[in-house]
């Protein structure tokens, strides 16, 4: 018993950092393409690179500082998985973006319209999938994504508004800051959350046949 429970909590946790890892890298193809990434991202690429500061390490700090807030009031959000995409993801995005970029460059030449667009819908997809991934198995959330619920929790503020001043507030920065906005932006957060309950439940359906 306690070898297959151990086995389950190992697949999870495979899974949870597989997970991370696609978001990573759906947001390094958001970059390449260039119409825009989530506000979030691109809030904090503004202000690392207004800081000079490394991505990963100023997004470890930043997710350090909304852990220990959230934590504070509700602890129950947060496990393993929680450290996972909160210290990964940024560290992936800063190391690859520059590395990719020579690649792509020498696969399309001078991007065109359509180009940005296919790297864009390829980023779309694997952003959701590893949303999917990672929110299916249930080892924590970022505590980004854990606000919403904790004010929603404590009846301070609907799950609704509070996500909605959270994108306003982070866009709005990333435009003092010069983060990489653009229509993609709009798309990913309108359609991300429709594409990623679709993943959910085809990762459901497979669960209840295997």
């Amino acid at each position: 018993m306690f070898n297959k429970k151990l086995g389950v909590f190992s697949l999870r946790l495979g899974l949870s950092i597989v997970g991370t890892v696609i978001i990573a890298f759906g947001i390094v193809l958001f970059r390449l393409a260039n119409i825009g990434i989530d506000p979030v991202t691109a809030a904090d690429v503004g202000i690392s690179d207004t800081c000079h500061w490394n991505l990963g390490n100023y997004q470890l700090a930043f997710n350090a500082l909304l852990f220990l807030g959230v934590l504070f009031f509700d602890k129950t959000q947060f496990g393993i998985g929680t450290l996972i995409n909160m210290s990964l993801p940024g560290y992936i995005v800063a190391y690859f973006t520059p590395k990719l970029a020579p690649i792509t460059m020498s696969w399309f030449g001078n991007f065109s319209y359509f180009e940005n667009i296919f790297l864009f819908v390829i980023g779309m997809l694997l952003f959701s999938l590893g949303i999917g991934i990672y929110t299916s198995v249930n080892l924590g959330v970022s505590p980004y994504d854990a606000i919403a619920p904790l004010f929603s929790k404590k009846k301070w503020a609907s799950y609704r508004l509070t996500r909605s001043v959270q994108d306003l507030l982070f866009f709005v920065l990333a435009i003092i800051f010069g983060g990489p906005l653009g229509i993609g932006t709009f798309l990913i957060a309108t359609l991300t959350g429709y594409i990623v309950q679709y993943w959910r439940q085809l990762f459901k359906k497979i669960k209840r046949n295997i």
